[in-house]
């Protein structure tokens, strides 16, 4: 009797996880995975922000990921390659052109996962996704995953999509993970959306560096990855509604470009394109603000960081920002 109340309980539970399953793998029925070459997508974002988080969590002595840049982020899907967010990364997008709220989806996530051969399942990093109006209160979509906690996942495991919602990277390459805004009107004003947050999900077990889903529960994705492409792998967000905030057309924007590229550790730099005063940030290739300056006809000319490297500026002209790469030489 024992044994058979234990396998009714055991049926009970898996009917109960086959209930509360989501939304499948692109190309299966009821996915919401929706193709980069899809109609419905507008634009992608306008300038990215990128800071790293370290290969692994539990190891500082490793180091940050090494692959991709903000640039990496700017645009639609499959044309930049990818950035890696490493254990906890975050990117923020900014838009120029606000996401609004429309009917159904209204933006979409790309990452560059892929089905593992002859498993059915999937390697999935996944990332929390949050927005907010002016880039300083952010409103998370509420995540969950139903994915097992009772062993590890590491780099030769596989997930099933059907198991996470909410969180960025449930879909292969090429497919965008969409998010519906109207879960959040409660939380903030969904039709004036210019900042989307991507925050790496750290898929430890260990309670003192995993993450946690709206439940509580811990959020089981390969872990660790000490490799140059740690954590997840941001290829594009791009807006399904927008507001257009200006008829300007894109060819009578600002344009500049940063001279000499590259340019030789304590040198001089200059702003070619240069019409009226503008604001130029300088950020490190980890994300981290190297040095913000103002510059103008009378003074176009700022001096080169002291260390070589690769940077990227960000160039703050009117309602614009035009994110440029530049290579430091020692």
């Amino acid at each position: 009797m024992k044994k058979f109340l234990t396998l009714i309980l055991l049926i009970l539970g898996l009917n109960a996880s086959l209930r509360a399953q989501f939304a499948p793998a692109a190309g299966l029925p009821g996915s919401t995975a929706i193709h980069k070459d899809s109609s419905i997508l507008v634009l992608g974002a306008d300038s990215v922000w990128i800071s790293r988080g370290l290969l692994n969590i539990a190891d500082s002595s490793l180091g940050f990921p090494s692959i991709g840049d903000s640039l990496s982020a700017v645009g639609r899907a499959g044309e930049n390659g990818v950035v890696s967010l490493g254990d906890g990364g975050m990117a923020v997008a900014w838009f120029r052109n606000p996401i609004k709220n429309g009917p159904g989806f209204d933006f979409a996530v790309f990452e560059n996962g892929f089905e593992i051969p002859g498993t059915s399942t999937w390697h999935m990093e996944l990332a929390f996704v949050e927005v907010s109006k002016d880039g300083k209160q952010f409103f998370r979509f509420p995540p969950r995953s139903l994915v097992d906690t009772l062993n590890q996942l590491d780099n030769f495991s596989g997930m099933n999509p059907a198991l996470v919602n909410n969180l960025a990277g449930k879909y292969s390459a090429g497919y965008g993970t969409p998010f519906d805004l109207e879960e959040l009107k409660d939380s903030l004003d969904v039709n004036l959306i210019q900042y989307v947050r991507i925050i790496d999900v750290v898929g430890s077990l260990n309670p003192a560096y995993g993450s946690r889903d709206a439940a509580g529960s811990l959020i089981n994705d390969p872990w660790p990855t000490p490799f140059p492409s740690s954590g997840f792998d941001l290829d594009a967000i791009v807006a399904i509604h927008q507001i257009v905030i200006d008829n300007v057309s894109e060819i009578n924007r600002p344009s500049f470009s940063v001279y000499p590229n590259p340019v030789q550790q304590q040198g001089t730099l200059g702003l070619q394109g240069l019409t009226k005063t503008v604001q130029l940030e300088l950020f490190d290739w980890q994300g981290k603000l190297v040095q913000a300056y103002t510059l103008s006809p009378d003074q176009p000319n700022i001096p080169a960081p002291e260390i070589p490297g690769i940077y990227v500026c960000h160039i703050h002209a009117d309602a614009s920002i035009q994110t440029l790469k530049l290579i430091v030489l020692p």
